[in-house]
C-alpha cells in the first residue's frame, strides 16, 4: 500500500503506481537511489491537481510537450582539459573475472578500452564530445549495447562514461595513468542486481616498470 493508492517498487527507482479512485497509473523507469523524492512530487504536486472532468484539447501546450521530450537527452560532457593520448597494454593480476589485460588506443576524436577476457576480447568505444556505440558485456550476465564518451579530468587521468542502453546501469570508468597499481578503476552507477566488477591490479611486472619508468 502507498500514500496513495497502491504500487510496485522495482532496484533504483522503477515503479507502477495505481490510483484508482483517480483512474489512473503512472509507470516510471528511472536510475534514482532515492525514489521518496519522486514520490513526494506525485503526491504534492500531480494528485492535488487531477481533475475529474475531461480536459479540453490544447493543440499548441501538446506541441511543447512533445518538443520537451524530443530534447530529453544527456549530453556528453565537453572536456576542459587535453590529455596525452598513450596507447598502452595494462596485465592484471588474477581476479575474480579473469580479465587479463586491457589495451588503450587513440584515434582522432575517440578511444577504445579492449578487456582481454574469458570468452576473448571485449571492446569498448567512447568517443571525445560525442557517444561512441558498442556491445559490451564484461562482468554482466549477457551482452549490452552501449553509448559511451570520454573526458579528459587531467592531463594523466582520463574518465569514460558508458550508459547501458537496454537497462538502467551506467559505468564509469576512470583510466590514470600516473597510478603504478590500480590504473583501471570502475564505478556503477544504480548497481542494484549487477555483478560487481573486480579491483583490476597491475602484474607484479607492469607494476615495477610503471614504478621505474
Amino acid at each position: 500500500m502507498s500514500q496513495h493508492g497502491y504500487r510496485g517498487d522495482g532496484a533504483s527507482g522503477q515503479l507502477a503506481i495505481v490510483l484508482e479512485e483517480q483512474n489512473l497509473c503512472i509507470a516510471v523507469t528511472s536510475c534514482l537511489n532515492n525514489m521518496q523524492n519522486l514520490l513526494n512530487i506525485f503526491w504534492d504536486e500531480l494528485v492535488p491537481n487531477l481533475k475529474s472532468d475531461t480536459l479540453q484539447e490544447d493543440p499548441e501546450a501538446y506541441r511543447e510537450l512533445q518538443e520537451y521530450i524530443a530534447d530529453m537527452k544527456i549530453e556528453p560532457v565537453q572536456g576542459q582539459v587535453i590529455g596525452k593520448p598513450r596507447s598502452r597494454c595494462f596485465r592484471f593480476q588474477e581476479n575474480s573475472a579473469d580479465i587479463r589485460q586491457c589495451d588503450i588506443s587513440f584515434g582522432k576524436d575517440c578511444c577504445s578500452l579492449t578487456f582481454l577476457t574469458p570468452r576473448g576480447p571485449e571492446q569498448l568505444r567512447a568517443g571525445f564530445g560525442h557517444y561512441e556505440y558498442s556491445v559490451f558485456q564484461l562482468t554482466d550476465t549477457r551482452p549490452h549495447p552501449v553509448a559511451t564518451y570520454a573526458v579528459w579530468q587531467s592531463p594523466d587521468e582520463l574518465e569514460i562514461h558508458s550508459f547501458i542502453r537496454d537497462s538502467i546501469f551506467r559505468d564509469v570508468w576512470t583510466v590514470d595513468f600516473s597510478d603504478g597499481e590500480e590504473p583501471i578503476r570502475n564505478h556503477t552507477v544504480c548497481s542494484c542486481f549487477r555483478p560487481g566488477k573486480p579491483h583490476l591490479l597491475l602484474a607484479f611486472h607492469d607494476k615495477w616498470e610503471s614504478i621505474s619508468g
